[in-house]
């Protein structure tokens, strides 16, 4: 007997999937719930009903609660780095602040329930830590890329707090709108830690 059997209330066609295609449709599941409840709402229950399997079925791909919001946080972080991203055929000759605005614009879209996904529920997990602290090293070398600046100690560590900052000033507006999206890049770009004496200085550091 198939253990994909539909339940209460979930749609009566649902069809049987190989195993990553369902652990993709769960993660996706996961994603829009997600994008309107905080982790600690978040019924696995209600997914399992929504992907038309069983709650045990559903533990099967992800023995825990946690181990399936860790599997959302990661497509989350995912779906960002792809749309914070340079447009290769950006004619603008401005690729940081192409990424700078890309990376704004998608905290702005998501509003609070960004912080759901990054913020929230199990934050101090080792799993999700590693998810954030990659996220931003990967933002850190597209800085980089787009500044044509030679990565060193002192000027990634910088980078990473200076990206601190733009998503702070990111979810901020999202809270209280006294700036638009294109206020906060300026900004952002303006407190640039990498530009004049600070680039210099960590350029002669690095010759």
């Amino acid at each position: 007997m198939s253990t994909e059997t539909s339940l209460p209330g979930a749609a009566t066609n649902r069809r049987r999937l190989p195993p990553e295609e369902r652990k993709r449709q769960l993660v996706a599941i996961g994603l829009q719930e997600l994008a309107t409840r905080p982790i600690h709402a978040l019924s696995i229950d209600q997914v399992a009903e929504k992907a038309g399997i069983s709650r045990g079925l559903l533990f099967r791909y992800f023995p825990t609660k946690q181990d399936y919001y860790v599997a959302v946080v990661g497509a989350a972080a995912r779906r960002l780095l792809r749309a914070a991203n340079a447009d290769p055929d950006d004619a603008t000759g401005e690729p940081l602040r192409a990424v700078v605005r890309a990376f704004v614009s998608f905290i702005d879209r998501h509003g609070a329930n960004y912080q759901s996904f990054f913020h929230g529920g199990f934050g101090a997990d080792e799993q999700i830590h590693e998810i954030r602290t990659n996220l931003q090293n990967t933002m850190v070398e597209r800085t980089l890329d787009a500044t044509g600046t030679e990565s060193s100690p002192s000027s990634r560590v910088l980078l990473r707090a200076w990206w601190a900052m733009v998503e702070s000033l990111a979810i901020d507006r999202t809270v209280d709108p006294v700036f638009t999206v294109d206020d906060v890049v300026d900004r952002a770009i303006e407190a640039l830690p990498i530009t004049g004496t600070v680039c210099d200085m960590t350029r002669q550091k690095g010759a």
